[in-house]
């Protein structure tokens, strides 16, 4: 069996994920993505010599990857209590069973101090991250979700220290 019955096989088995895996069909894909997870802002050329390829190589399977929609986005994690953003906390929603979630979730993301937003299954229907100057900032701001129009609960969890963002282990945080 080839490594296209093996992928197809693979593909069949997976159902959803089978799109992204015949798409991400070799390792130096792979390689690629793990290195960008890392460091978004690896030249193609270091890039490169980690692979194992050339320049001209890596650039297009990155062109390629971008252009699927596997790469969406490069992206910067941002030291929030350097900009006097300490407050952290994770938000969880659950929305009426009447209204449309995705109704919710546009007026959501458009709040400054909302970082994430994500639609879940289970217990909530939304799961969003916030970065706030202070507790009564972020009170505020949870008082002001409760008020939406299609949000019935507001439950938060204090974020006390981030160690992992976006693949990258956080080794110099500093805890409350």
């Amino acid at each position: 069996m080839g490594q296209k019955e093996r992928i197809l096989g693979k593909a069949y088995i997976l159902g959803a994920e089978s799109e992204a895996i015949l798409r991400i069909a070799d390792q130096l894909d792979k390689q690629i993505l793990r290195i960008l997870k890392l460091d978004g802002r690896a030249s193609i050329r270091d890039i490169a010599k980690l692979v194992n390829a050339s320049p001209a190589t890596v650039s297009r399977k990155i062109k390629k990857l971008e252009e699927d929609n596997i790469i969406k986005a490069y992206v910067s994690i941002v030291e929030d209590d350097e900009l006097g953003k300490g407050t952290r906390a994770v938000l969880m929603v659950r929305t009426t069973g009447d209204y449309d979630s995705n109704q919710v979730v546009d007026r959501l993301t458009g709040m400054d101090d909302v970082c994430n937003v994500f639609l879940t299954m289970g217990n909530y229907d939304l799961i969003l991250t916030a970065c706030t100057t202070d507790e009564k900032e972020l009170y505020g701001m949870i008082n002001k979700i409760r008020g939406e129009e299609g949000v019935l609960w507001v439950d938060s969890a204090s974020i006390v220290t981030r160690k992992k963002v976006l693949s990258m282990i956080i080794t110099d945080n500093k805890e409350i």
